[in-house]
């Protein structure tokens, strides 16, 4: 059967940068098999398909796969599949929030207008949960080993950390965005690595001009390297606010940051993060940024 797609670049607002999405607006008919196999023949970082929501009051109900496996959710495929049903009429005219249901259960998504016109969507993520800060001088050792990192590359007084706001990562700051830039991950012993701590990805970044840069490498779902990775932003922001690190402080229980990422890709991304603190712990977070069509068509499934 013909099955209607688009795409989108997602946490950026031009054309050809942020990181692609496609997104199937009607997947009724679509066995489980059939989505892997067009996310896998599509080979975006990931793909959606939507389908009616299990509860009538939410707007609709979003499976999402990486070209390896089906995931509970992630960030840009969350914001970039709101925009696409925005912007086929799928969605109340106007509407300025609107839950959808995800791997995990509902999510609450706040969509920001500017004359009507969607401009970025808001996610909520789940709630934080971390590790302890991994101690163990063989892993790290393994760790800049996985990541060509040069010897005491690592994040000087910021330690690694697992952290997760629904997707869980393994967060790993650098010295600085030359080594950053410098990094390039053998994706076997970083899939192990990341296997040990139980972690979907491996997030780095580094400090840069009151921001922050960041890439991703999540070899376990067949991505190599991620442009933008929203499930991956509320990790940070949890773990930058634990550690007191949030670029620009926080004030009146809550940081707001942005991430840079995509940009060794040739596809600069913006990620917007807030996080919010309850008596000087991270509670909640949210992730946002905007996204634009680039392709409509249909393939054969």
């Amino acid at each position: 059967m013909k099955v209607d797609f688009v795409t989108l670049d997602v946490f950026t607002s031009r054309p050809f940068a942020g990181n692609q999405l496609l997104v199937v607006p009607d997947a009724r008919g679509l066995a489980t098999d059939e989505m892997q196999a067009i996310a896998r023949e599509i080979n975006f970082s990931e793909s959606t398909f939507v389908l009616p929501p299990d509860d009538p009051r939410h707007a609709y109900r979003q499976r999402t796969f990486v070209p390896v496996k089906e995931i509970p959710y992630a960030g840009h495929p969350t914001v970039g599949t709101a925009f696409a049903m925005d912007l086929l009429g799928k969605l109340p005219a106007g509407a300025s929030a609107i839950t959808i249901e995800v791997g995990f259960g509902p999510l609450d998504l706040e969509l920001l207008r500017d004359r009507g016109r969607l401009e970025r969507v808001r996610m909520a993520q789940g709630t934080p949960a971390w590790d302890e800060p991994v101690s163990d001088p063989s892993f790290l050792a393994r760790l800049e080993a996985g990541l060509s990192l040069a010897k005491g590359t690592l994040g000087g007084p910021l330690p690694v950390q697992a952290v997760s706001t629904g997707n869980r990562f393994l967060i790993v700051p650098v010295g600085d965005v030359a080594a950053l830039a410098a990094s390039a991950p053998d994706p076997r012993l970083l899939l192990a690595l990341e296997a040990e701590r139980g972690a979907l990805g491996t997030f780095l970044f580094a400090p840069h001009a009151g921001r922050i840069r960041a890439r991703c490498y999540v070899p376990g779902a067949g991505v190599p390297e991620d442009p933008a990775t929203g499930s991956a932003a509320g990790p940070l922001g949890v773990y930058l606010a634990l550690h007191g690190a949030v670029p620009g402080g926080v004030a009146e229980g809550r940081g707001r940051f942005t991430i840079d990422q995509g940009i060794e890709m040739g596809r600069p991304s913006e990620i917007d993060v807030t996080v919010f603190l309850d008596d000087g712990r991270p509670s909640a977070v949210r992730v946002e940024g905007s996204a634009v069509l680039v392709m409509t068509g249909n393939l054969s499934a």
